[in-house]
C-alpha cells in the first residue's frame, strides 16, 4: 500500500471538524485551531478534554488547565476542561510526542477514535508512523504546522 504523505493539508483540514491534540508546542496551536473554528480536543495520559476560548476563568477552574493571553492578539483565557469520556468524532489527531510513542497512540488513540487522519506536527517525522497509518487506511501528513494550515483558511 502507498503510504498517502502530505496530501493537500488545506483540503483535509477543510473537511474537518473535531481534531485531537495529543500535545503541542505551545498553546498557539489550540488558540488558532479554535479561531478557525474547530472543535479542539486534548488527550493526556488517561483523559480527554475539550478545548474553549473565555473571557473569565470559570470559579474554582483549576489554573493549570488554563493559559493567559500572551499578547494583545490573544483574546480570552485557553481552557482546558476535563471530559468523562473521550469525544464521540475525531477527524484529525495531531501529535507532537516522539517518534517512539507513534505506534502506541496509533493503536491507542487513533484507531479507537476512527480519525482519517494522522497528522505529525513539526519537527516530528516518522517513516514508520507513515507505515503504520497506510496499513490502516489513515491519511498521513507531517513537516506541515496546522495551526498555520488552519490561519490561512
Amino acid at each position: 500500500m502507498t503510504v498517502n504523505i502530505n496530501p493537500k493539508p488545506s483540503a483535509i483540514l477543510k473537511s474537518a471538524k473535531n481534531i485531537l491534540l495529543v500535545d503541542w508546542p505551545d498553546p498557539g496551536v489550540p488558540r488558532a485551531l479554535l479561531n478557525a473554528g474547530f472543535a479542539v480536543f486534548g488527550y493526556s495520559p488517561g483523559r480527554y478534554s475539550r478545548a474553549q476560548l473565555v473571557t473569565d476563568l470559570p470559579p474554582g477552574f483549576d489554573e493549570k488547565n488554563s493559559f493567559r493571553p500572551r499578547n494583545s492578539d490573544e483574546k480570552g483565557y485557553l481552557i482546558f476542561q476535563k471530559l468523562d469520556q473521550g469525544p464521540a468524532a475525531i477527524d484529525v489527531v495531531n501529535v507532537y510526542r516522539p517518534e517512539d510513542e507513534l505506534p502506541g497512540i496509533i493503536t491507542n488513540i487513533v484507531l479507537p477514535t476512527d480519525a482519517k487522519v494522522l497528522w505529525l506536527h513539526p519537527p516530528g517525522t516518522s517513516a514508520r508512523a507513515g507505515e503504520i497509518a497506510a496499513e490502516k487506511g489513515i491519511v498521513f501528513i507531517e513537516g506541515v504546522n496546522i495551526a498555520e494550515i488552519a490561519a490561512g483558511i
